[in-house]
């Protein structure tokens, strides 16, 4: 999105548009020429097409300033893209989230009119939002367990990564909840933050991948972190369930174990995460804009000399 650093400059627009429309009046509505087309006329041949051609050009020409000034305006007002910075990387929290998009997330009617996989994205990326001050990273796994998103602060691009998944990003099935969390723990254990938590939604039972999630989780809590597990959707007999494996991860690295049924206590579940993970820093994300006033220069500097050669060189070889 495009972002001004001096945005009243822009007022600038209103006496030079007033300009342009009062240029095109006097053409237009009042049939007045600029004077160099006059000079022009007496000296042209009696081809029509020549003199319609070269009379389009020297009415141009006068808008060609118009324009170069509009883009000098521009350059003034500071266009860019906005940007946020941490003022120190040892601050806020670094957040894993390990999401299951096994066939289950998607299969399962617990959740409807949409399913567990979708509320799970919706819902992360409602979450995602509210930390600002947070580097975020997320791992997707079903029959194995791979990298979206390493750690990051720039929240709409991991949101976009999130709304990109589907049951086909991984064509592994099962649940590895181990490599999962493995994974999510390699990403974080350099971490510089004092808290390293890691988010692990899953609505089945780890049945495949190459490491058990107990070692998994010993692992993470040898590099002091934290994982908060969410098991996801009513048991019943149609999906294996092993909440109570999860609850023991979570106990094992001082984290928590949460149950979500259907899409609204998910939403509080997340939310109470979200207030329970709070680290505030000593000075606000700093907030810059990464200016582009150069092409903006570029363009108003080639307009004028394009217009300058027009008014020296054309007129001239005409007169």
């Amino acid at each position: 999105m495009l972002e001004f650093q001096r945005p009243w400059v822009l007022f600038a627009f209103i006496p030079l548009l007033g300009i342009v429309f009062f240029h095109f009046r006097n053409l237009v509505i009042e049939n007045t020429t600029f004077p160099r087309s006059k000079i022009i006329d007496d000296h042209l041949t009696d081809k029509n097409h020549e003199k319609i051609s070269l009379g389009i050009l020297v009415e141009i020409f006068p808008y060609l300033r118009f324009l170069s000034l509009g883009f000098l305006i521009l350059a003034a007002s500071g266009p860019g893209s906005k940007r946020n910075f941490l003022p120190d990387e040892t601050q806020g929290i670094n957040i894993m989230f390990a999401l299951d998009i096994s066939g289950s997330m998607v299969n399962s009617r617990d959740f409807l009119p949409r399913n567990r996989l979708e509320v799970s994205i919706n819902l992360l990326n409602e979450f995602i939002l509210r930390r600002v001050s947070d580097r975020l990273g997320l791992v997707v796994f079903a029959g194995a367990a791979y990298l979206q998103s390493p750690l990051t602060n720039d929240r709409i691009a991991l949101n976009e990564i999130l709304d990109s998944i589907d049951t086909e990003t991984i064509q592994e099935q099962g649940t590895a909840v181990g490599d999962a969390i493995l994974l999510s723990t390699f990403r974080l254990k350099s971490a510089k933050t004092k808290t390293k938590i890691i988010i692990l939604l899953t609505d089945g039972v780890s049945n495949t991948g190459r490491i058990d999630p107990e070692t998994s989780a010993e692992t993470a809590k040898a590099f002091g972190i934290k994982i908060y597990t969410i098991g996801i959707g009513k048991e019943n007999e149609e999906y294996e369930v092993n909440f109570s494996a999860l609850q023991n991860i979570s106990n094992s690295t001082s984290g928590k174990f949460y149950r979500a049924e259907n899409a609204n206590e998910l939403g509080d579940v997340l939310k109470e995460i979200d207030n329970l993970e709070k680290d505030f820093l000593l000075a606000k994300p700093k907030q810059i804009i990464e200016t582009d006033y150069i092409w903006y220069l570029n363009f108003a500097l080639g307009l004028m000399i394009l217009d300058l050669l027009g008014r020296s060189f054309l007129l001239k070889f005409y007169a």
